[in-house]
């Protein structure tokens, strides 16, 4: 599916949020780890079977309510081979319950991961490749990751080139070639920065609340998806993702 594609789910479902999936594995609910360490025993299998049930009961509860669900693939890969069989079965799972998938592989390319998962509908790419990374079919969509959270981030993606930060450069050179743009960032002021160079490119938003994501949108609330990674954890998921939808309404309306 295009671009174009989620832009219209988002319509359809009146709400740019979307579920974000890949927990810590410590993370899932006690009662879950313990049964499946229970039959399979201590071990990457009881990781990897804990982690696609709780994402089944999880996508429950984001089907019909949410637009899209982005998947952390580095999650599911740390139980290797089984891992990459859990995220394969999320992605059909995700299809299945009417949400646009979206692999956050952050990958050099995006063809190998799109014909390893061909139920995904976009993947995540990193730039630096640059056009060749977008080589994909017209019934797929990628994004380009032009910003991390971790720690040492700020050591390439924000240097000056020529006159704007590296970050920025990269994402306009992506944006010519198709790609949609993701942002891995907590601040407003770099959201509004690339939406001031790219006024017309989809922008995928982690790690950001409802407040900073706003800037993103334009008038109709178009133009962008944000991804709550707080879903995954709750206790209720169904009434975390109501919550969520609340949220996001109080600055954004999708019309």
């Amino acid at each position: 599916m295009s671009i174009a594609v989620l832009q219209e789910q988002i319509r359809r479902r009146k709400t740019p949020v979307a579920l974000a999936l890949g927990p810590e594995a410590d993370r899932i609910a006690p009662k879950i780890r313990r049964n499946f360490t229970e039959m399979y025993g201590e071990g990457g299998m009881a990781t990897a079977e804990a982690l696609r049930y709780h994402g089944c009961q999880v996508l429950d509860a984001a089907a019909d309510r949410l637009s899209a669900v982005v998947l952390d693939a580095a999650a599911y890969l740390r139980c290797g081979a089984m891992g990459v069989d859990v995220l394969s079965n999320l992605v059909g799972a995700a299809k299945a319950r009417g949400l646009y998938a979206i692999v956050d592989a952050r990958g050099a390319l995006a063809e190998p991961w799109l014909a390893a998962m061909p139920q995904a509908d976009a993947v995540t790419v990193l730039p630096y490749l640059g056009g060749d990374a977008c080589r994909i079919g017209e019934d797929k969509a990628v994004f380009a990751l032009v910003t991390t959270d971790n720690s040492s981030a700020s050591d390439i993606q924000r240097l000056i080139a020529g006159d704007r930060k590296l970050f920025l450069a990269a994402a306009e050179q992506m944006a010519r070639r198709g790609a949609g743009i993701a942002l891995e960032s907590g601040y407003a002021l770099d959201i509004r920065d690339l939406r001031r160079k790219l006024d017309k490119t989809f922008l995928l938003l982690t790690h950001c609340t409802p407040q900073a994501a706003s800037v993103a949108f334009d008038d109709y609330g178009h133009g962008a998806l944000a991804a709550d990674g707080d879903i995954q954890y709750a206790e209720d998921p169904a009434a975390a993702v109501e919550q969520a939808i609340a949220a996001m309404k109080e600055w954004v309306s999708v019309v």
